[in-house]
């Protein structure tokens, strides 16, 4: 008959978990997410506001205006009148035909020329405000900037203002 041996063991208590080490480890993580880290700081626009003198301030701008408004739809109206670009379609394919006649905004260009023409008669700048929807596409904003850029006008107010 074959022996059996019991080994008998020594009662250990609960087990318990030496932290220390852990402790120190998240210390030193603690320190390098610190170290590591910069610091953001908030950037300014810098803008020069022109000085107003009470008689500059009664006189009407030699042009008036210019007044783009994108509306929910995707489509952009001149000086709230004249629809330069219908309804926009966010199902038209990218490369398509109809995708690049939609994105381009020619009759918009055109009225951006020649305010900028009239700008430049009485020798000023022309200015424009862009007035959108606040659930306007944003490819239909991107289009009107691009259309500004293209007339050469670089000074626009944005008015946040639901134009409906």
């Amino acid at each position: 008959m074959a022996r059996h041996k019991q080994i008998k063991t020594e009662e250990q208590g609960e087990p318990e978990m030496e932290i220390s080490s852990m402790i120190d480890c998240c210390f030193l993580l603690l320190i390098y997410f610190l170290v590591a880290t910069s610091l953001v700081s908030e950037k300014k626009l810098d803008i020069s506001i022109p000085a107003q003198t009470p008689e500059s301030s009664n006189q009407k701008p030699p042009v008036d205006p210019g007044r783009i408004t994108v509306k929910t739809d995707g489509s952009v109206a001149w000086n709230d009148d004249l629809v330069v670009a219908e309804a926009f379609n966010p199902d038209a394919k990218p490369g398509t035909a109809e995708y690049r006649a939609q994105r381009r905004l020619d009759q918009l260009v055109e009225q951006l020329t020649q305010l900028r023409n009239m700008a430049e008669s009485v020798q000023t700048e022309p200015i424009v405000m862009l007035s959108g929807a606040p659930n306007t596409p944003h490819q239909r904003i991107v289009d009107v900037m691009a259309a500004l850029a293209e007339a050469r006008i670089h000074s626009i107010g944005i008015n946040t203002a639901d134009p409906e």
